[in-house]
């Protein structure tokens, strides 16, 4: 077993989570292998974490909250973007750098969150993130239309589903696919214009 302070043996114990938790994912890694990999003890290990699932937690609640974070300050945006009539603004408020941003911060995060969270509480994240896109864009189009400013027929709650799961799955492809910002930058504008066109054709705008 290998020896050290407190901090650099919790550092060996992150990193070898974050190896095997990405090369098998949270069900097929066993805790003893994690130890054994880090060189410590199981003992040790429950002097830094209480489980298995809570060095996962510590991977991945940090992402977890910056998306709802994103998703509660962009709803008052959107609301005042319908309340003064510019409804164009809608697909501005979660622009393309700020999600850039957001996933090469928390990149390794989102890959163990939808590669890798089988068995976890987090296994549902990817449509945890769709539902909140699709509740606060049927909010904000059904407020558009109570004052006025649309008069298309809204999408339905399932069609407005499958329209976030495409554009909120298409932006995570950058995880899944390993792609690099470099790459990403150049891709995601084309998603944000396709998706933006689709939906000012659907509400005529």
């Amino acid at each position: 077993m290998a020896y050290g302070t407190y901090d650099e043996t919790h550092q060996r114990i992150l990193e070898s989570g974050m190896k095997m938790f990405l090369e098998k994912g949270f069900e097929r890694t066993n805790l003893r292998d994690l130890c054994a990999e880090a060189g410590v003890t199981t003992g040790s290990f429950y002097r830094h974490f209480e489980s298995k699932e809570d060095i996962f937690s510590f991977f991945v609640q940090p992402a977890v909250d910056e998306i709802r974070k994103i998703f509660a300050e962009a709803e008052p945006v959107c609301r005042e973007a319908v309340e003064t009539g510019e409804i164009r603004r809608l697909w501005m408020i979660m622009d393309a750098d700020r999600l850039l941003d957001y996933i090469y911060r928390h990149f390794d995060a989102l890959k163990l969150l939808l590669k890798c969270s089988d068995g976890t509480k987090y296994s549902d994240f990817l449509n945890d993130v769709v539902c909140m896109e699709t509740d606060i864009s049927l909010r904000s189009l059904n407020l558009a239309r109570k004052h006025g400013y649309l008069s298309a027929e809204l999408p339905s709650e399932p069609e407005m589903h499958m329209i976030c799961h495409a554009y909120v799955s298409s932006v995570f492809e950058a995880v899944l696919h390993d792609l690099s910002r470099d790459v990403m930058e150049n891709y995601i504008h084309t998603i944000v214009k396709f998706f933006t066109a689709g939906a000012y054709g659907v509400l005529g705008l």
